[in-house]
């Protein structure tokens, strides 16, 4: 090893820096490495170059050396071996789960090709054998890596402000205390040389789990990721000038750590400095991925420990990111149990592009492949397929599923779909739009494209409304002309006539306004379609959704042409125009009204007024208490009787409802079953 040569054995004494191993044994531990999971040998050295005190992982077996078996474990059934290394292994990863969404998407129409994530693939070695290693599908040019690198440590950045306090900081002082989790990545740097291109083969151990806690520890050693991949100078990191730069880790690691070794205990030592600073992550615990039950899909699989982590997050982590991945789990899942194959995998979670797209085809039909089997994956039809998808997403049963859990699904679909579209929006965009029986009752297909179901939709109100879940929420998403409701501060700061002003509304309100002017609706979505596809900003449509030249849909329009079903009015915002003519409302839409308002009732109107009854009841328990006697006495007997019989007519009025909710189910309903006992009672009281 070029400058390794007659290092002395680590010192673990007050020097928390170890200095470098003799080179014959961190040649023994690469071998056995490579011997137990068939990794080449060159990338089994670019784990054993930093790992300190070698020796102690291995164990004599006949003639060779083989890793203890202490210090192999699982992982989520990946095989990973632990040691103590050196602070400075491992980087972090533009692949982690928590920054997918800062990269273009290979699917979006308007993605920049130098923002879009390099498809992973497990390696193959040259006898055609699957090795536990990460590489791309194609070289890197390096520039375009180069600024993958700048926008990860961008977002890794902004992601890591969400602590609140500053990690590099606490590292320092404390150090580290978890185990990072890496896995060997294989780099292909594509180079200029000669007037041709060079590729660059650079192993490195990117992060599965703790990227930020590695960028910290390596920020702490003057390091970034870009200088792991581009070439470091041990030397220079140290104060020392002198010609001396490489990328091979077998290389620089030892010469740096013999080092920052000498630089600690020396205080005139130019990098003393530096060795101080990083002394409390001088060596930590590190976990590398060397293998897995089956290395098929290894590169996809890898990163599951990491989707835990955004599933059950230790941090405050986006709403998107943690959505996504519950979802990319769900499709790993279903390619680790043969229900769909790599290239699908990859397709619907947004790593590679269409294998089924055909040249020519339009924006919207390929985007519309993808999005329609997503919900086809996420409400499935078969039970065993609905099984199967609890268990992955750890839900309870279906009596037991509510809204949180329908909205957990639709916040999936809505993270992972926005990937194909011109930005991302809040995957809040469908809360409230589904049922909250939407798992026990609705599946979805993924045959039915959006032409034919916008064409249906034109006499089936149930069709647009099935169309406004799955397609049409999103497609006003995309152009911003809706958005997930974020509450009422700040949601009329704008001036009135603003184009920006924002109309505090939810989903639900959204999705009725669309189902209350279907033919403006549909004429809507066919012009947000034409709009996708020739990549321009969709006009307004009028009433008959017919489009207006010259003008823009933007989200004032659509709040002025999609009204509130419900809203307040001020005495002073009445306007010439705010009483059209307008034709009498269909069936269909006069089922809808009628749909709502029972609805409301439901939901919100008999168990407001619960609550309101029972507060007036505690308050008169109250008073009664300020008062030092009873809210209700005996001599009241009148009284009491009547209040008695209100609750009996009020209690034999919910057996009817819940009866009629059944009645309601089936065509030909008989008027006495919706006879009221609290009506009886009422006209009672009228007459007496």
């Amino acid at each position: 090893m070029e400058d390794s040569q007659g290092i002395d054995e680590p010192n673990l004494g007050d020097n928390p820096f170890p200095g470098a191993d003799k080179p014959d044994w961190t040649e023994r531990l690469a071998k056995a490495i490579s011997a137990r999971t068939g990794m080449p040998i060159e990338h089994a050295w670019s784990i054993a170059v930093y790992v300190v005190r070698p020796k102690d992982y291995l164990r004599r077996h006949g003639t060779e050396y083989v890793l203890v078996d202490s210090a192999i474990s699982e992982d989520d059934g990946l095989v990973v071996f632990t040691a103590q290394m050196h602070g400075f292994a491992g980087t972090a990863g533009e692949y982690n789960e928590r920054i997918r969404t800062s990269f273009d998407s290979p699917l979006s129409a308007t993605a920049d090709p130098n923002y879009v994530l390099p498809r992973l693939i497990t390696f193959f070695t040259p006898n055609g054998e699957r090795a536990p290693v990460l590489t791309t599908a194609d070289p890197v040019d390096m520039d375009r890596q180069a600024l993958l690198f700048e926008r990860m440590e961008t977002a890794l950045t902004e992601a890591d402000g969400e602590r609140g306090y500053r990690l590099r900081d606490d590292i320092a002082i404390f150090g580290q205390k978890e185990t990072t989790l890496h896995a060997v990545f294989l780099r292909q740097i594509a180079e200029p040389q000669d007037g041709g291109t060079t590729v660059r083969a650079v192993p490195d151990l990117t992060a599965i789990k703790g990227a930020n806690r590695s960028r910290a520890r390596l920020d702490l050693f003057g390091l970034k990721a870009y200088d792991i991949v581009f070439g470091i100078n041990p030397y220079r990191l140290m104060g020392i000038e002198r010609d001396y730069k490489t990328a091979d880790p077998t290389k620089w690691v030892p010469v740096f750590a013999k080092l920052l070794k000498e630089a600690y205990s020396n205080p005139d030592h130019p990098g003393h400095q530096r060795a101080q600073e990083a002394a409390n992550v001088a060596t930590v615990e590190v976990g590398v991925i060397i293998g897995a039950g089956s290395l098929e899909g290894f590169h996809a699989r890898v990163f599951d420990p990491n989707r835990v982590d955004h599933r059950r997050p230790p941090l405050d982590y986006a709403l998107s990111e943690k959505a996504a991945s519950d979802l990319r789990a769900v499709l790993r899942m279903l390619n680790t149990e043969g229900l769909i194959t790599e290239a699908d995998r990859a397709w619907l979670s947004g790593e590679s592009r269409d294998p089924h797209e055909t040249p020519g085809e339009p924006i919207v039909d390929r985007r519309d492949r993808r999005d329609r089997a997503l919900f086809a994956i996420m409400f499935p039809s078969d039970d065993v397929d609905r099984l199967r998808l609890r268990r992955t997403l750890g839900e309870p049963a279906p009596s037991q599923t509510g809204r949180r859990h329908v909205d957990a699904r639709t916040r999936m679909i809505s993270a992972v779909i926005s990937d194909s579209y011109i930005h991302h929006w809040n995957p809040r965009v469908l809360d409230g739009v589904m049922n909250t029986s939407a798992i026990k009752t609705e599946s979805f297909s993924s045959t039915e494209t959006w032409r034919e179901l916008l064409t249906a939709a034109e006499d089936d109100l149930e069709a647009l409304k099935r169309f406004v879940l799955t397609r049409g929420m999103h497609w006003l998403a995309e152009h911003k002309i809706v958005e997930a409701d974020r509450g009422s501060v700040g949601a009329q700061t704008e001036d009135p006539e603003s184009e920006t002003r924002r109309i505090r509304r939810t989903q639900t309100s959204i999705r009725d306004a669309l189902l209350l002017a279907p033919a403006r609706t549909i004429g809507l979505m066919r012009e947000l379609a034409r709009a996708a596809n020739a990549q321009e900003r969709p006009r307004q449509v009028d009433i008959d959704g017919v489009p207006v030249d010259d003008t823009e849909a933007s989200k004032a329009w659509f709040d002025t042409a999609f009204p509130k079903t419900s809203r307040r009015k001020t005495g002073d915002d009445t306007k010439p125009t705010d009483n059209p003519q307008t034709p009498p409302p269909t069936p269909g839409q006069l089922l809808l009204e009628a749909r709502i308002a029972l609805g409301e009732a439901l939901l919100k109107v008999l168990p407001q007024a619960h609550v309101t009854t029972l507060g007036l009841a505690r308050a008169a328990a109250e008073a009664a208490e300020k008062a030092d006697t009873t809210a209700l006495q005996e001599e009241m007997t009148d009284q009491l009787k009547l209040y008695n019989e209100a609750l009996a007519a009020m209690k034999k009025d919910q057996k009817t409802l819940a009866a009629a909710l059944s009645v309601l189910q089936q065509p030909g309903a008989d008027p006495s079953d919706f006879e009221s006992a609290s009506d009886e009672f009422l006209t009672r009281q009228v007459d007496e």
